[in-house]
């Protein structure tokens, strides 16, 4: 018999528990004194956009503060998994997690998750990643108003990861343009760009670093930006609001810790981790990335996280994607 998702989700918790505790000791304790030594737990492979930022904010923190981070990766269930250890365990005033908004506000509505963004507490945002709807460059499409005119295509187009809001954003367009859209999943953003370049599917929503090779080779084009204004990195391409379709969306990241650490504890570990974000290497590392600093306040961060929460079980209802 299979066993309950969210079983699941806790024995796979329960198998990266001591990647995910394990820090080293540091001179902190329970006072809330600086560290020497903060685990930093980026819950994503080595070499993706996440990846690459942590890293660039753990070697900034070293080079700021002397102080050592450790950053690890413990992997499962789109983040949430290490969120969850983040969230049940001890409160370690020592470590932090480095995530997306999409584990707080929309994966819970696929996965039985153990946690709430009231059990964390924001310490920095760091970065935005605008979405970007992109089609083959050998398609007739040049804009949405193009999708909105075709008569008779059924169309296609890959995603991700359900409920991501790369997802979000693309079944969002397509219920507003009235026309009937499939997702078609893929274990991530690489295999979803193979599939577009392959014309198995019409279009797919990502990041600008993910296809920007491909956009500058003509292979892929882009025809809308999920943002409130046009890109630097592709300044041609309309938003989609200023095409008539009310869809913004981004995915945003940023720096947390345990809601229940010492206030002194987390106000050196906003410092610090603010500092660093703010760092020429990181600003370096981000624009790299075509990803854009975020300067969300921390004592702002989980009500964010809330709101988004508490909209999208509107959002996914609506589209069909959950049952409401």
């Amino acid at each position: 018999m299979t066993p309950p998702r969210g079983m699941v989700l806790l024995v796979a918790a329960a198998a990266v528990s001591s990647t995910v505790t394990g820090c080293a000791d540091n001179s902190a304790g329970e006072a809330g004194a600086a560290c020497d030594t903060i685990s930093m737990v980026v819950p994503y492979a080595p070499g993706g956009s996440s990846d690459t930022v942590g890293r660039a904010l753990a070697d900034a923190v070293s080079k700021n503060d002397g102080i050592r981070v450790e950053v690890t990766n413990p992997t499962g269930a789109n983040g949430t998994v290490a969120a969850t250890e983040v969230a049940t365990q001890r409160p370690d005033p020592c470590q932090v997690i480095y995530l997306p908004n999409g584990p707080f506000a929309s994966m819970p509505y696929f996965q039985d998750v153990q946690f709430e963004p009231g059990d964390f507490r924001g310490i920095a945002a760091v970065n935005e990643e605008p979405i970007v709807l992109v089609v083959n460059a050998e398609s007739s499409w040049q804009s949405i108003q193009d999708l909105r005119t075709e008569k008779d295509h059924r169309f296609t187009y890959a995603n991700s990861g359900t409920g991501s809001y790369t997802q979000l954003a693309v079944a969002q367009t397509f219920s507003q343009l009235g026309k009937e859209a499939e997702g078609i999943p893929f274990d991530g953003s690489a295999p979803a760009i193979t599939a577009l370049l392959g014309g198995q599917v019409d279009a797919v929503a990502v990041h600008p670093g993910e296809a920007m090779q491909y956009l500058e080779s003509g292979d892929l084009r882009a025809i809308a930006v999920f943002g409130a204004e046009p890109l630097e990195s592709l300044p041609d391409v309309l938003t989609a609001l200023e095409q008539d379709v009310d869809v913004e969306r981004s995915v945003w990241k940023a720096i947390y810790a345990s809601a229940e650490i010492p206030d002194d504890a987390a106000a050196e570990l906003e410092r610090t981790f603010q500092e660093a974000r703010d760092s020429e290497s990181v600003l370096t590392t981000l624009e790299s990335l075509h990803s854009e600093p975020s300067s969300v306040p921390a004592q702002e961060l989980v009500e964010k996280l809330q709101a988004e929460h508490d909209e999208n079980k509107t959002t996914f209802a609506e589209l069909g994607i959950t049952d409401g």
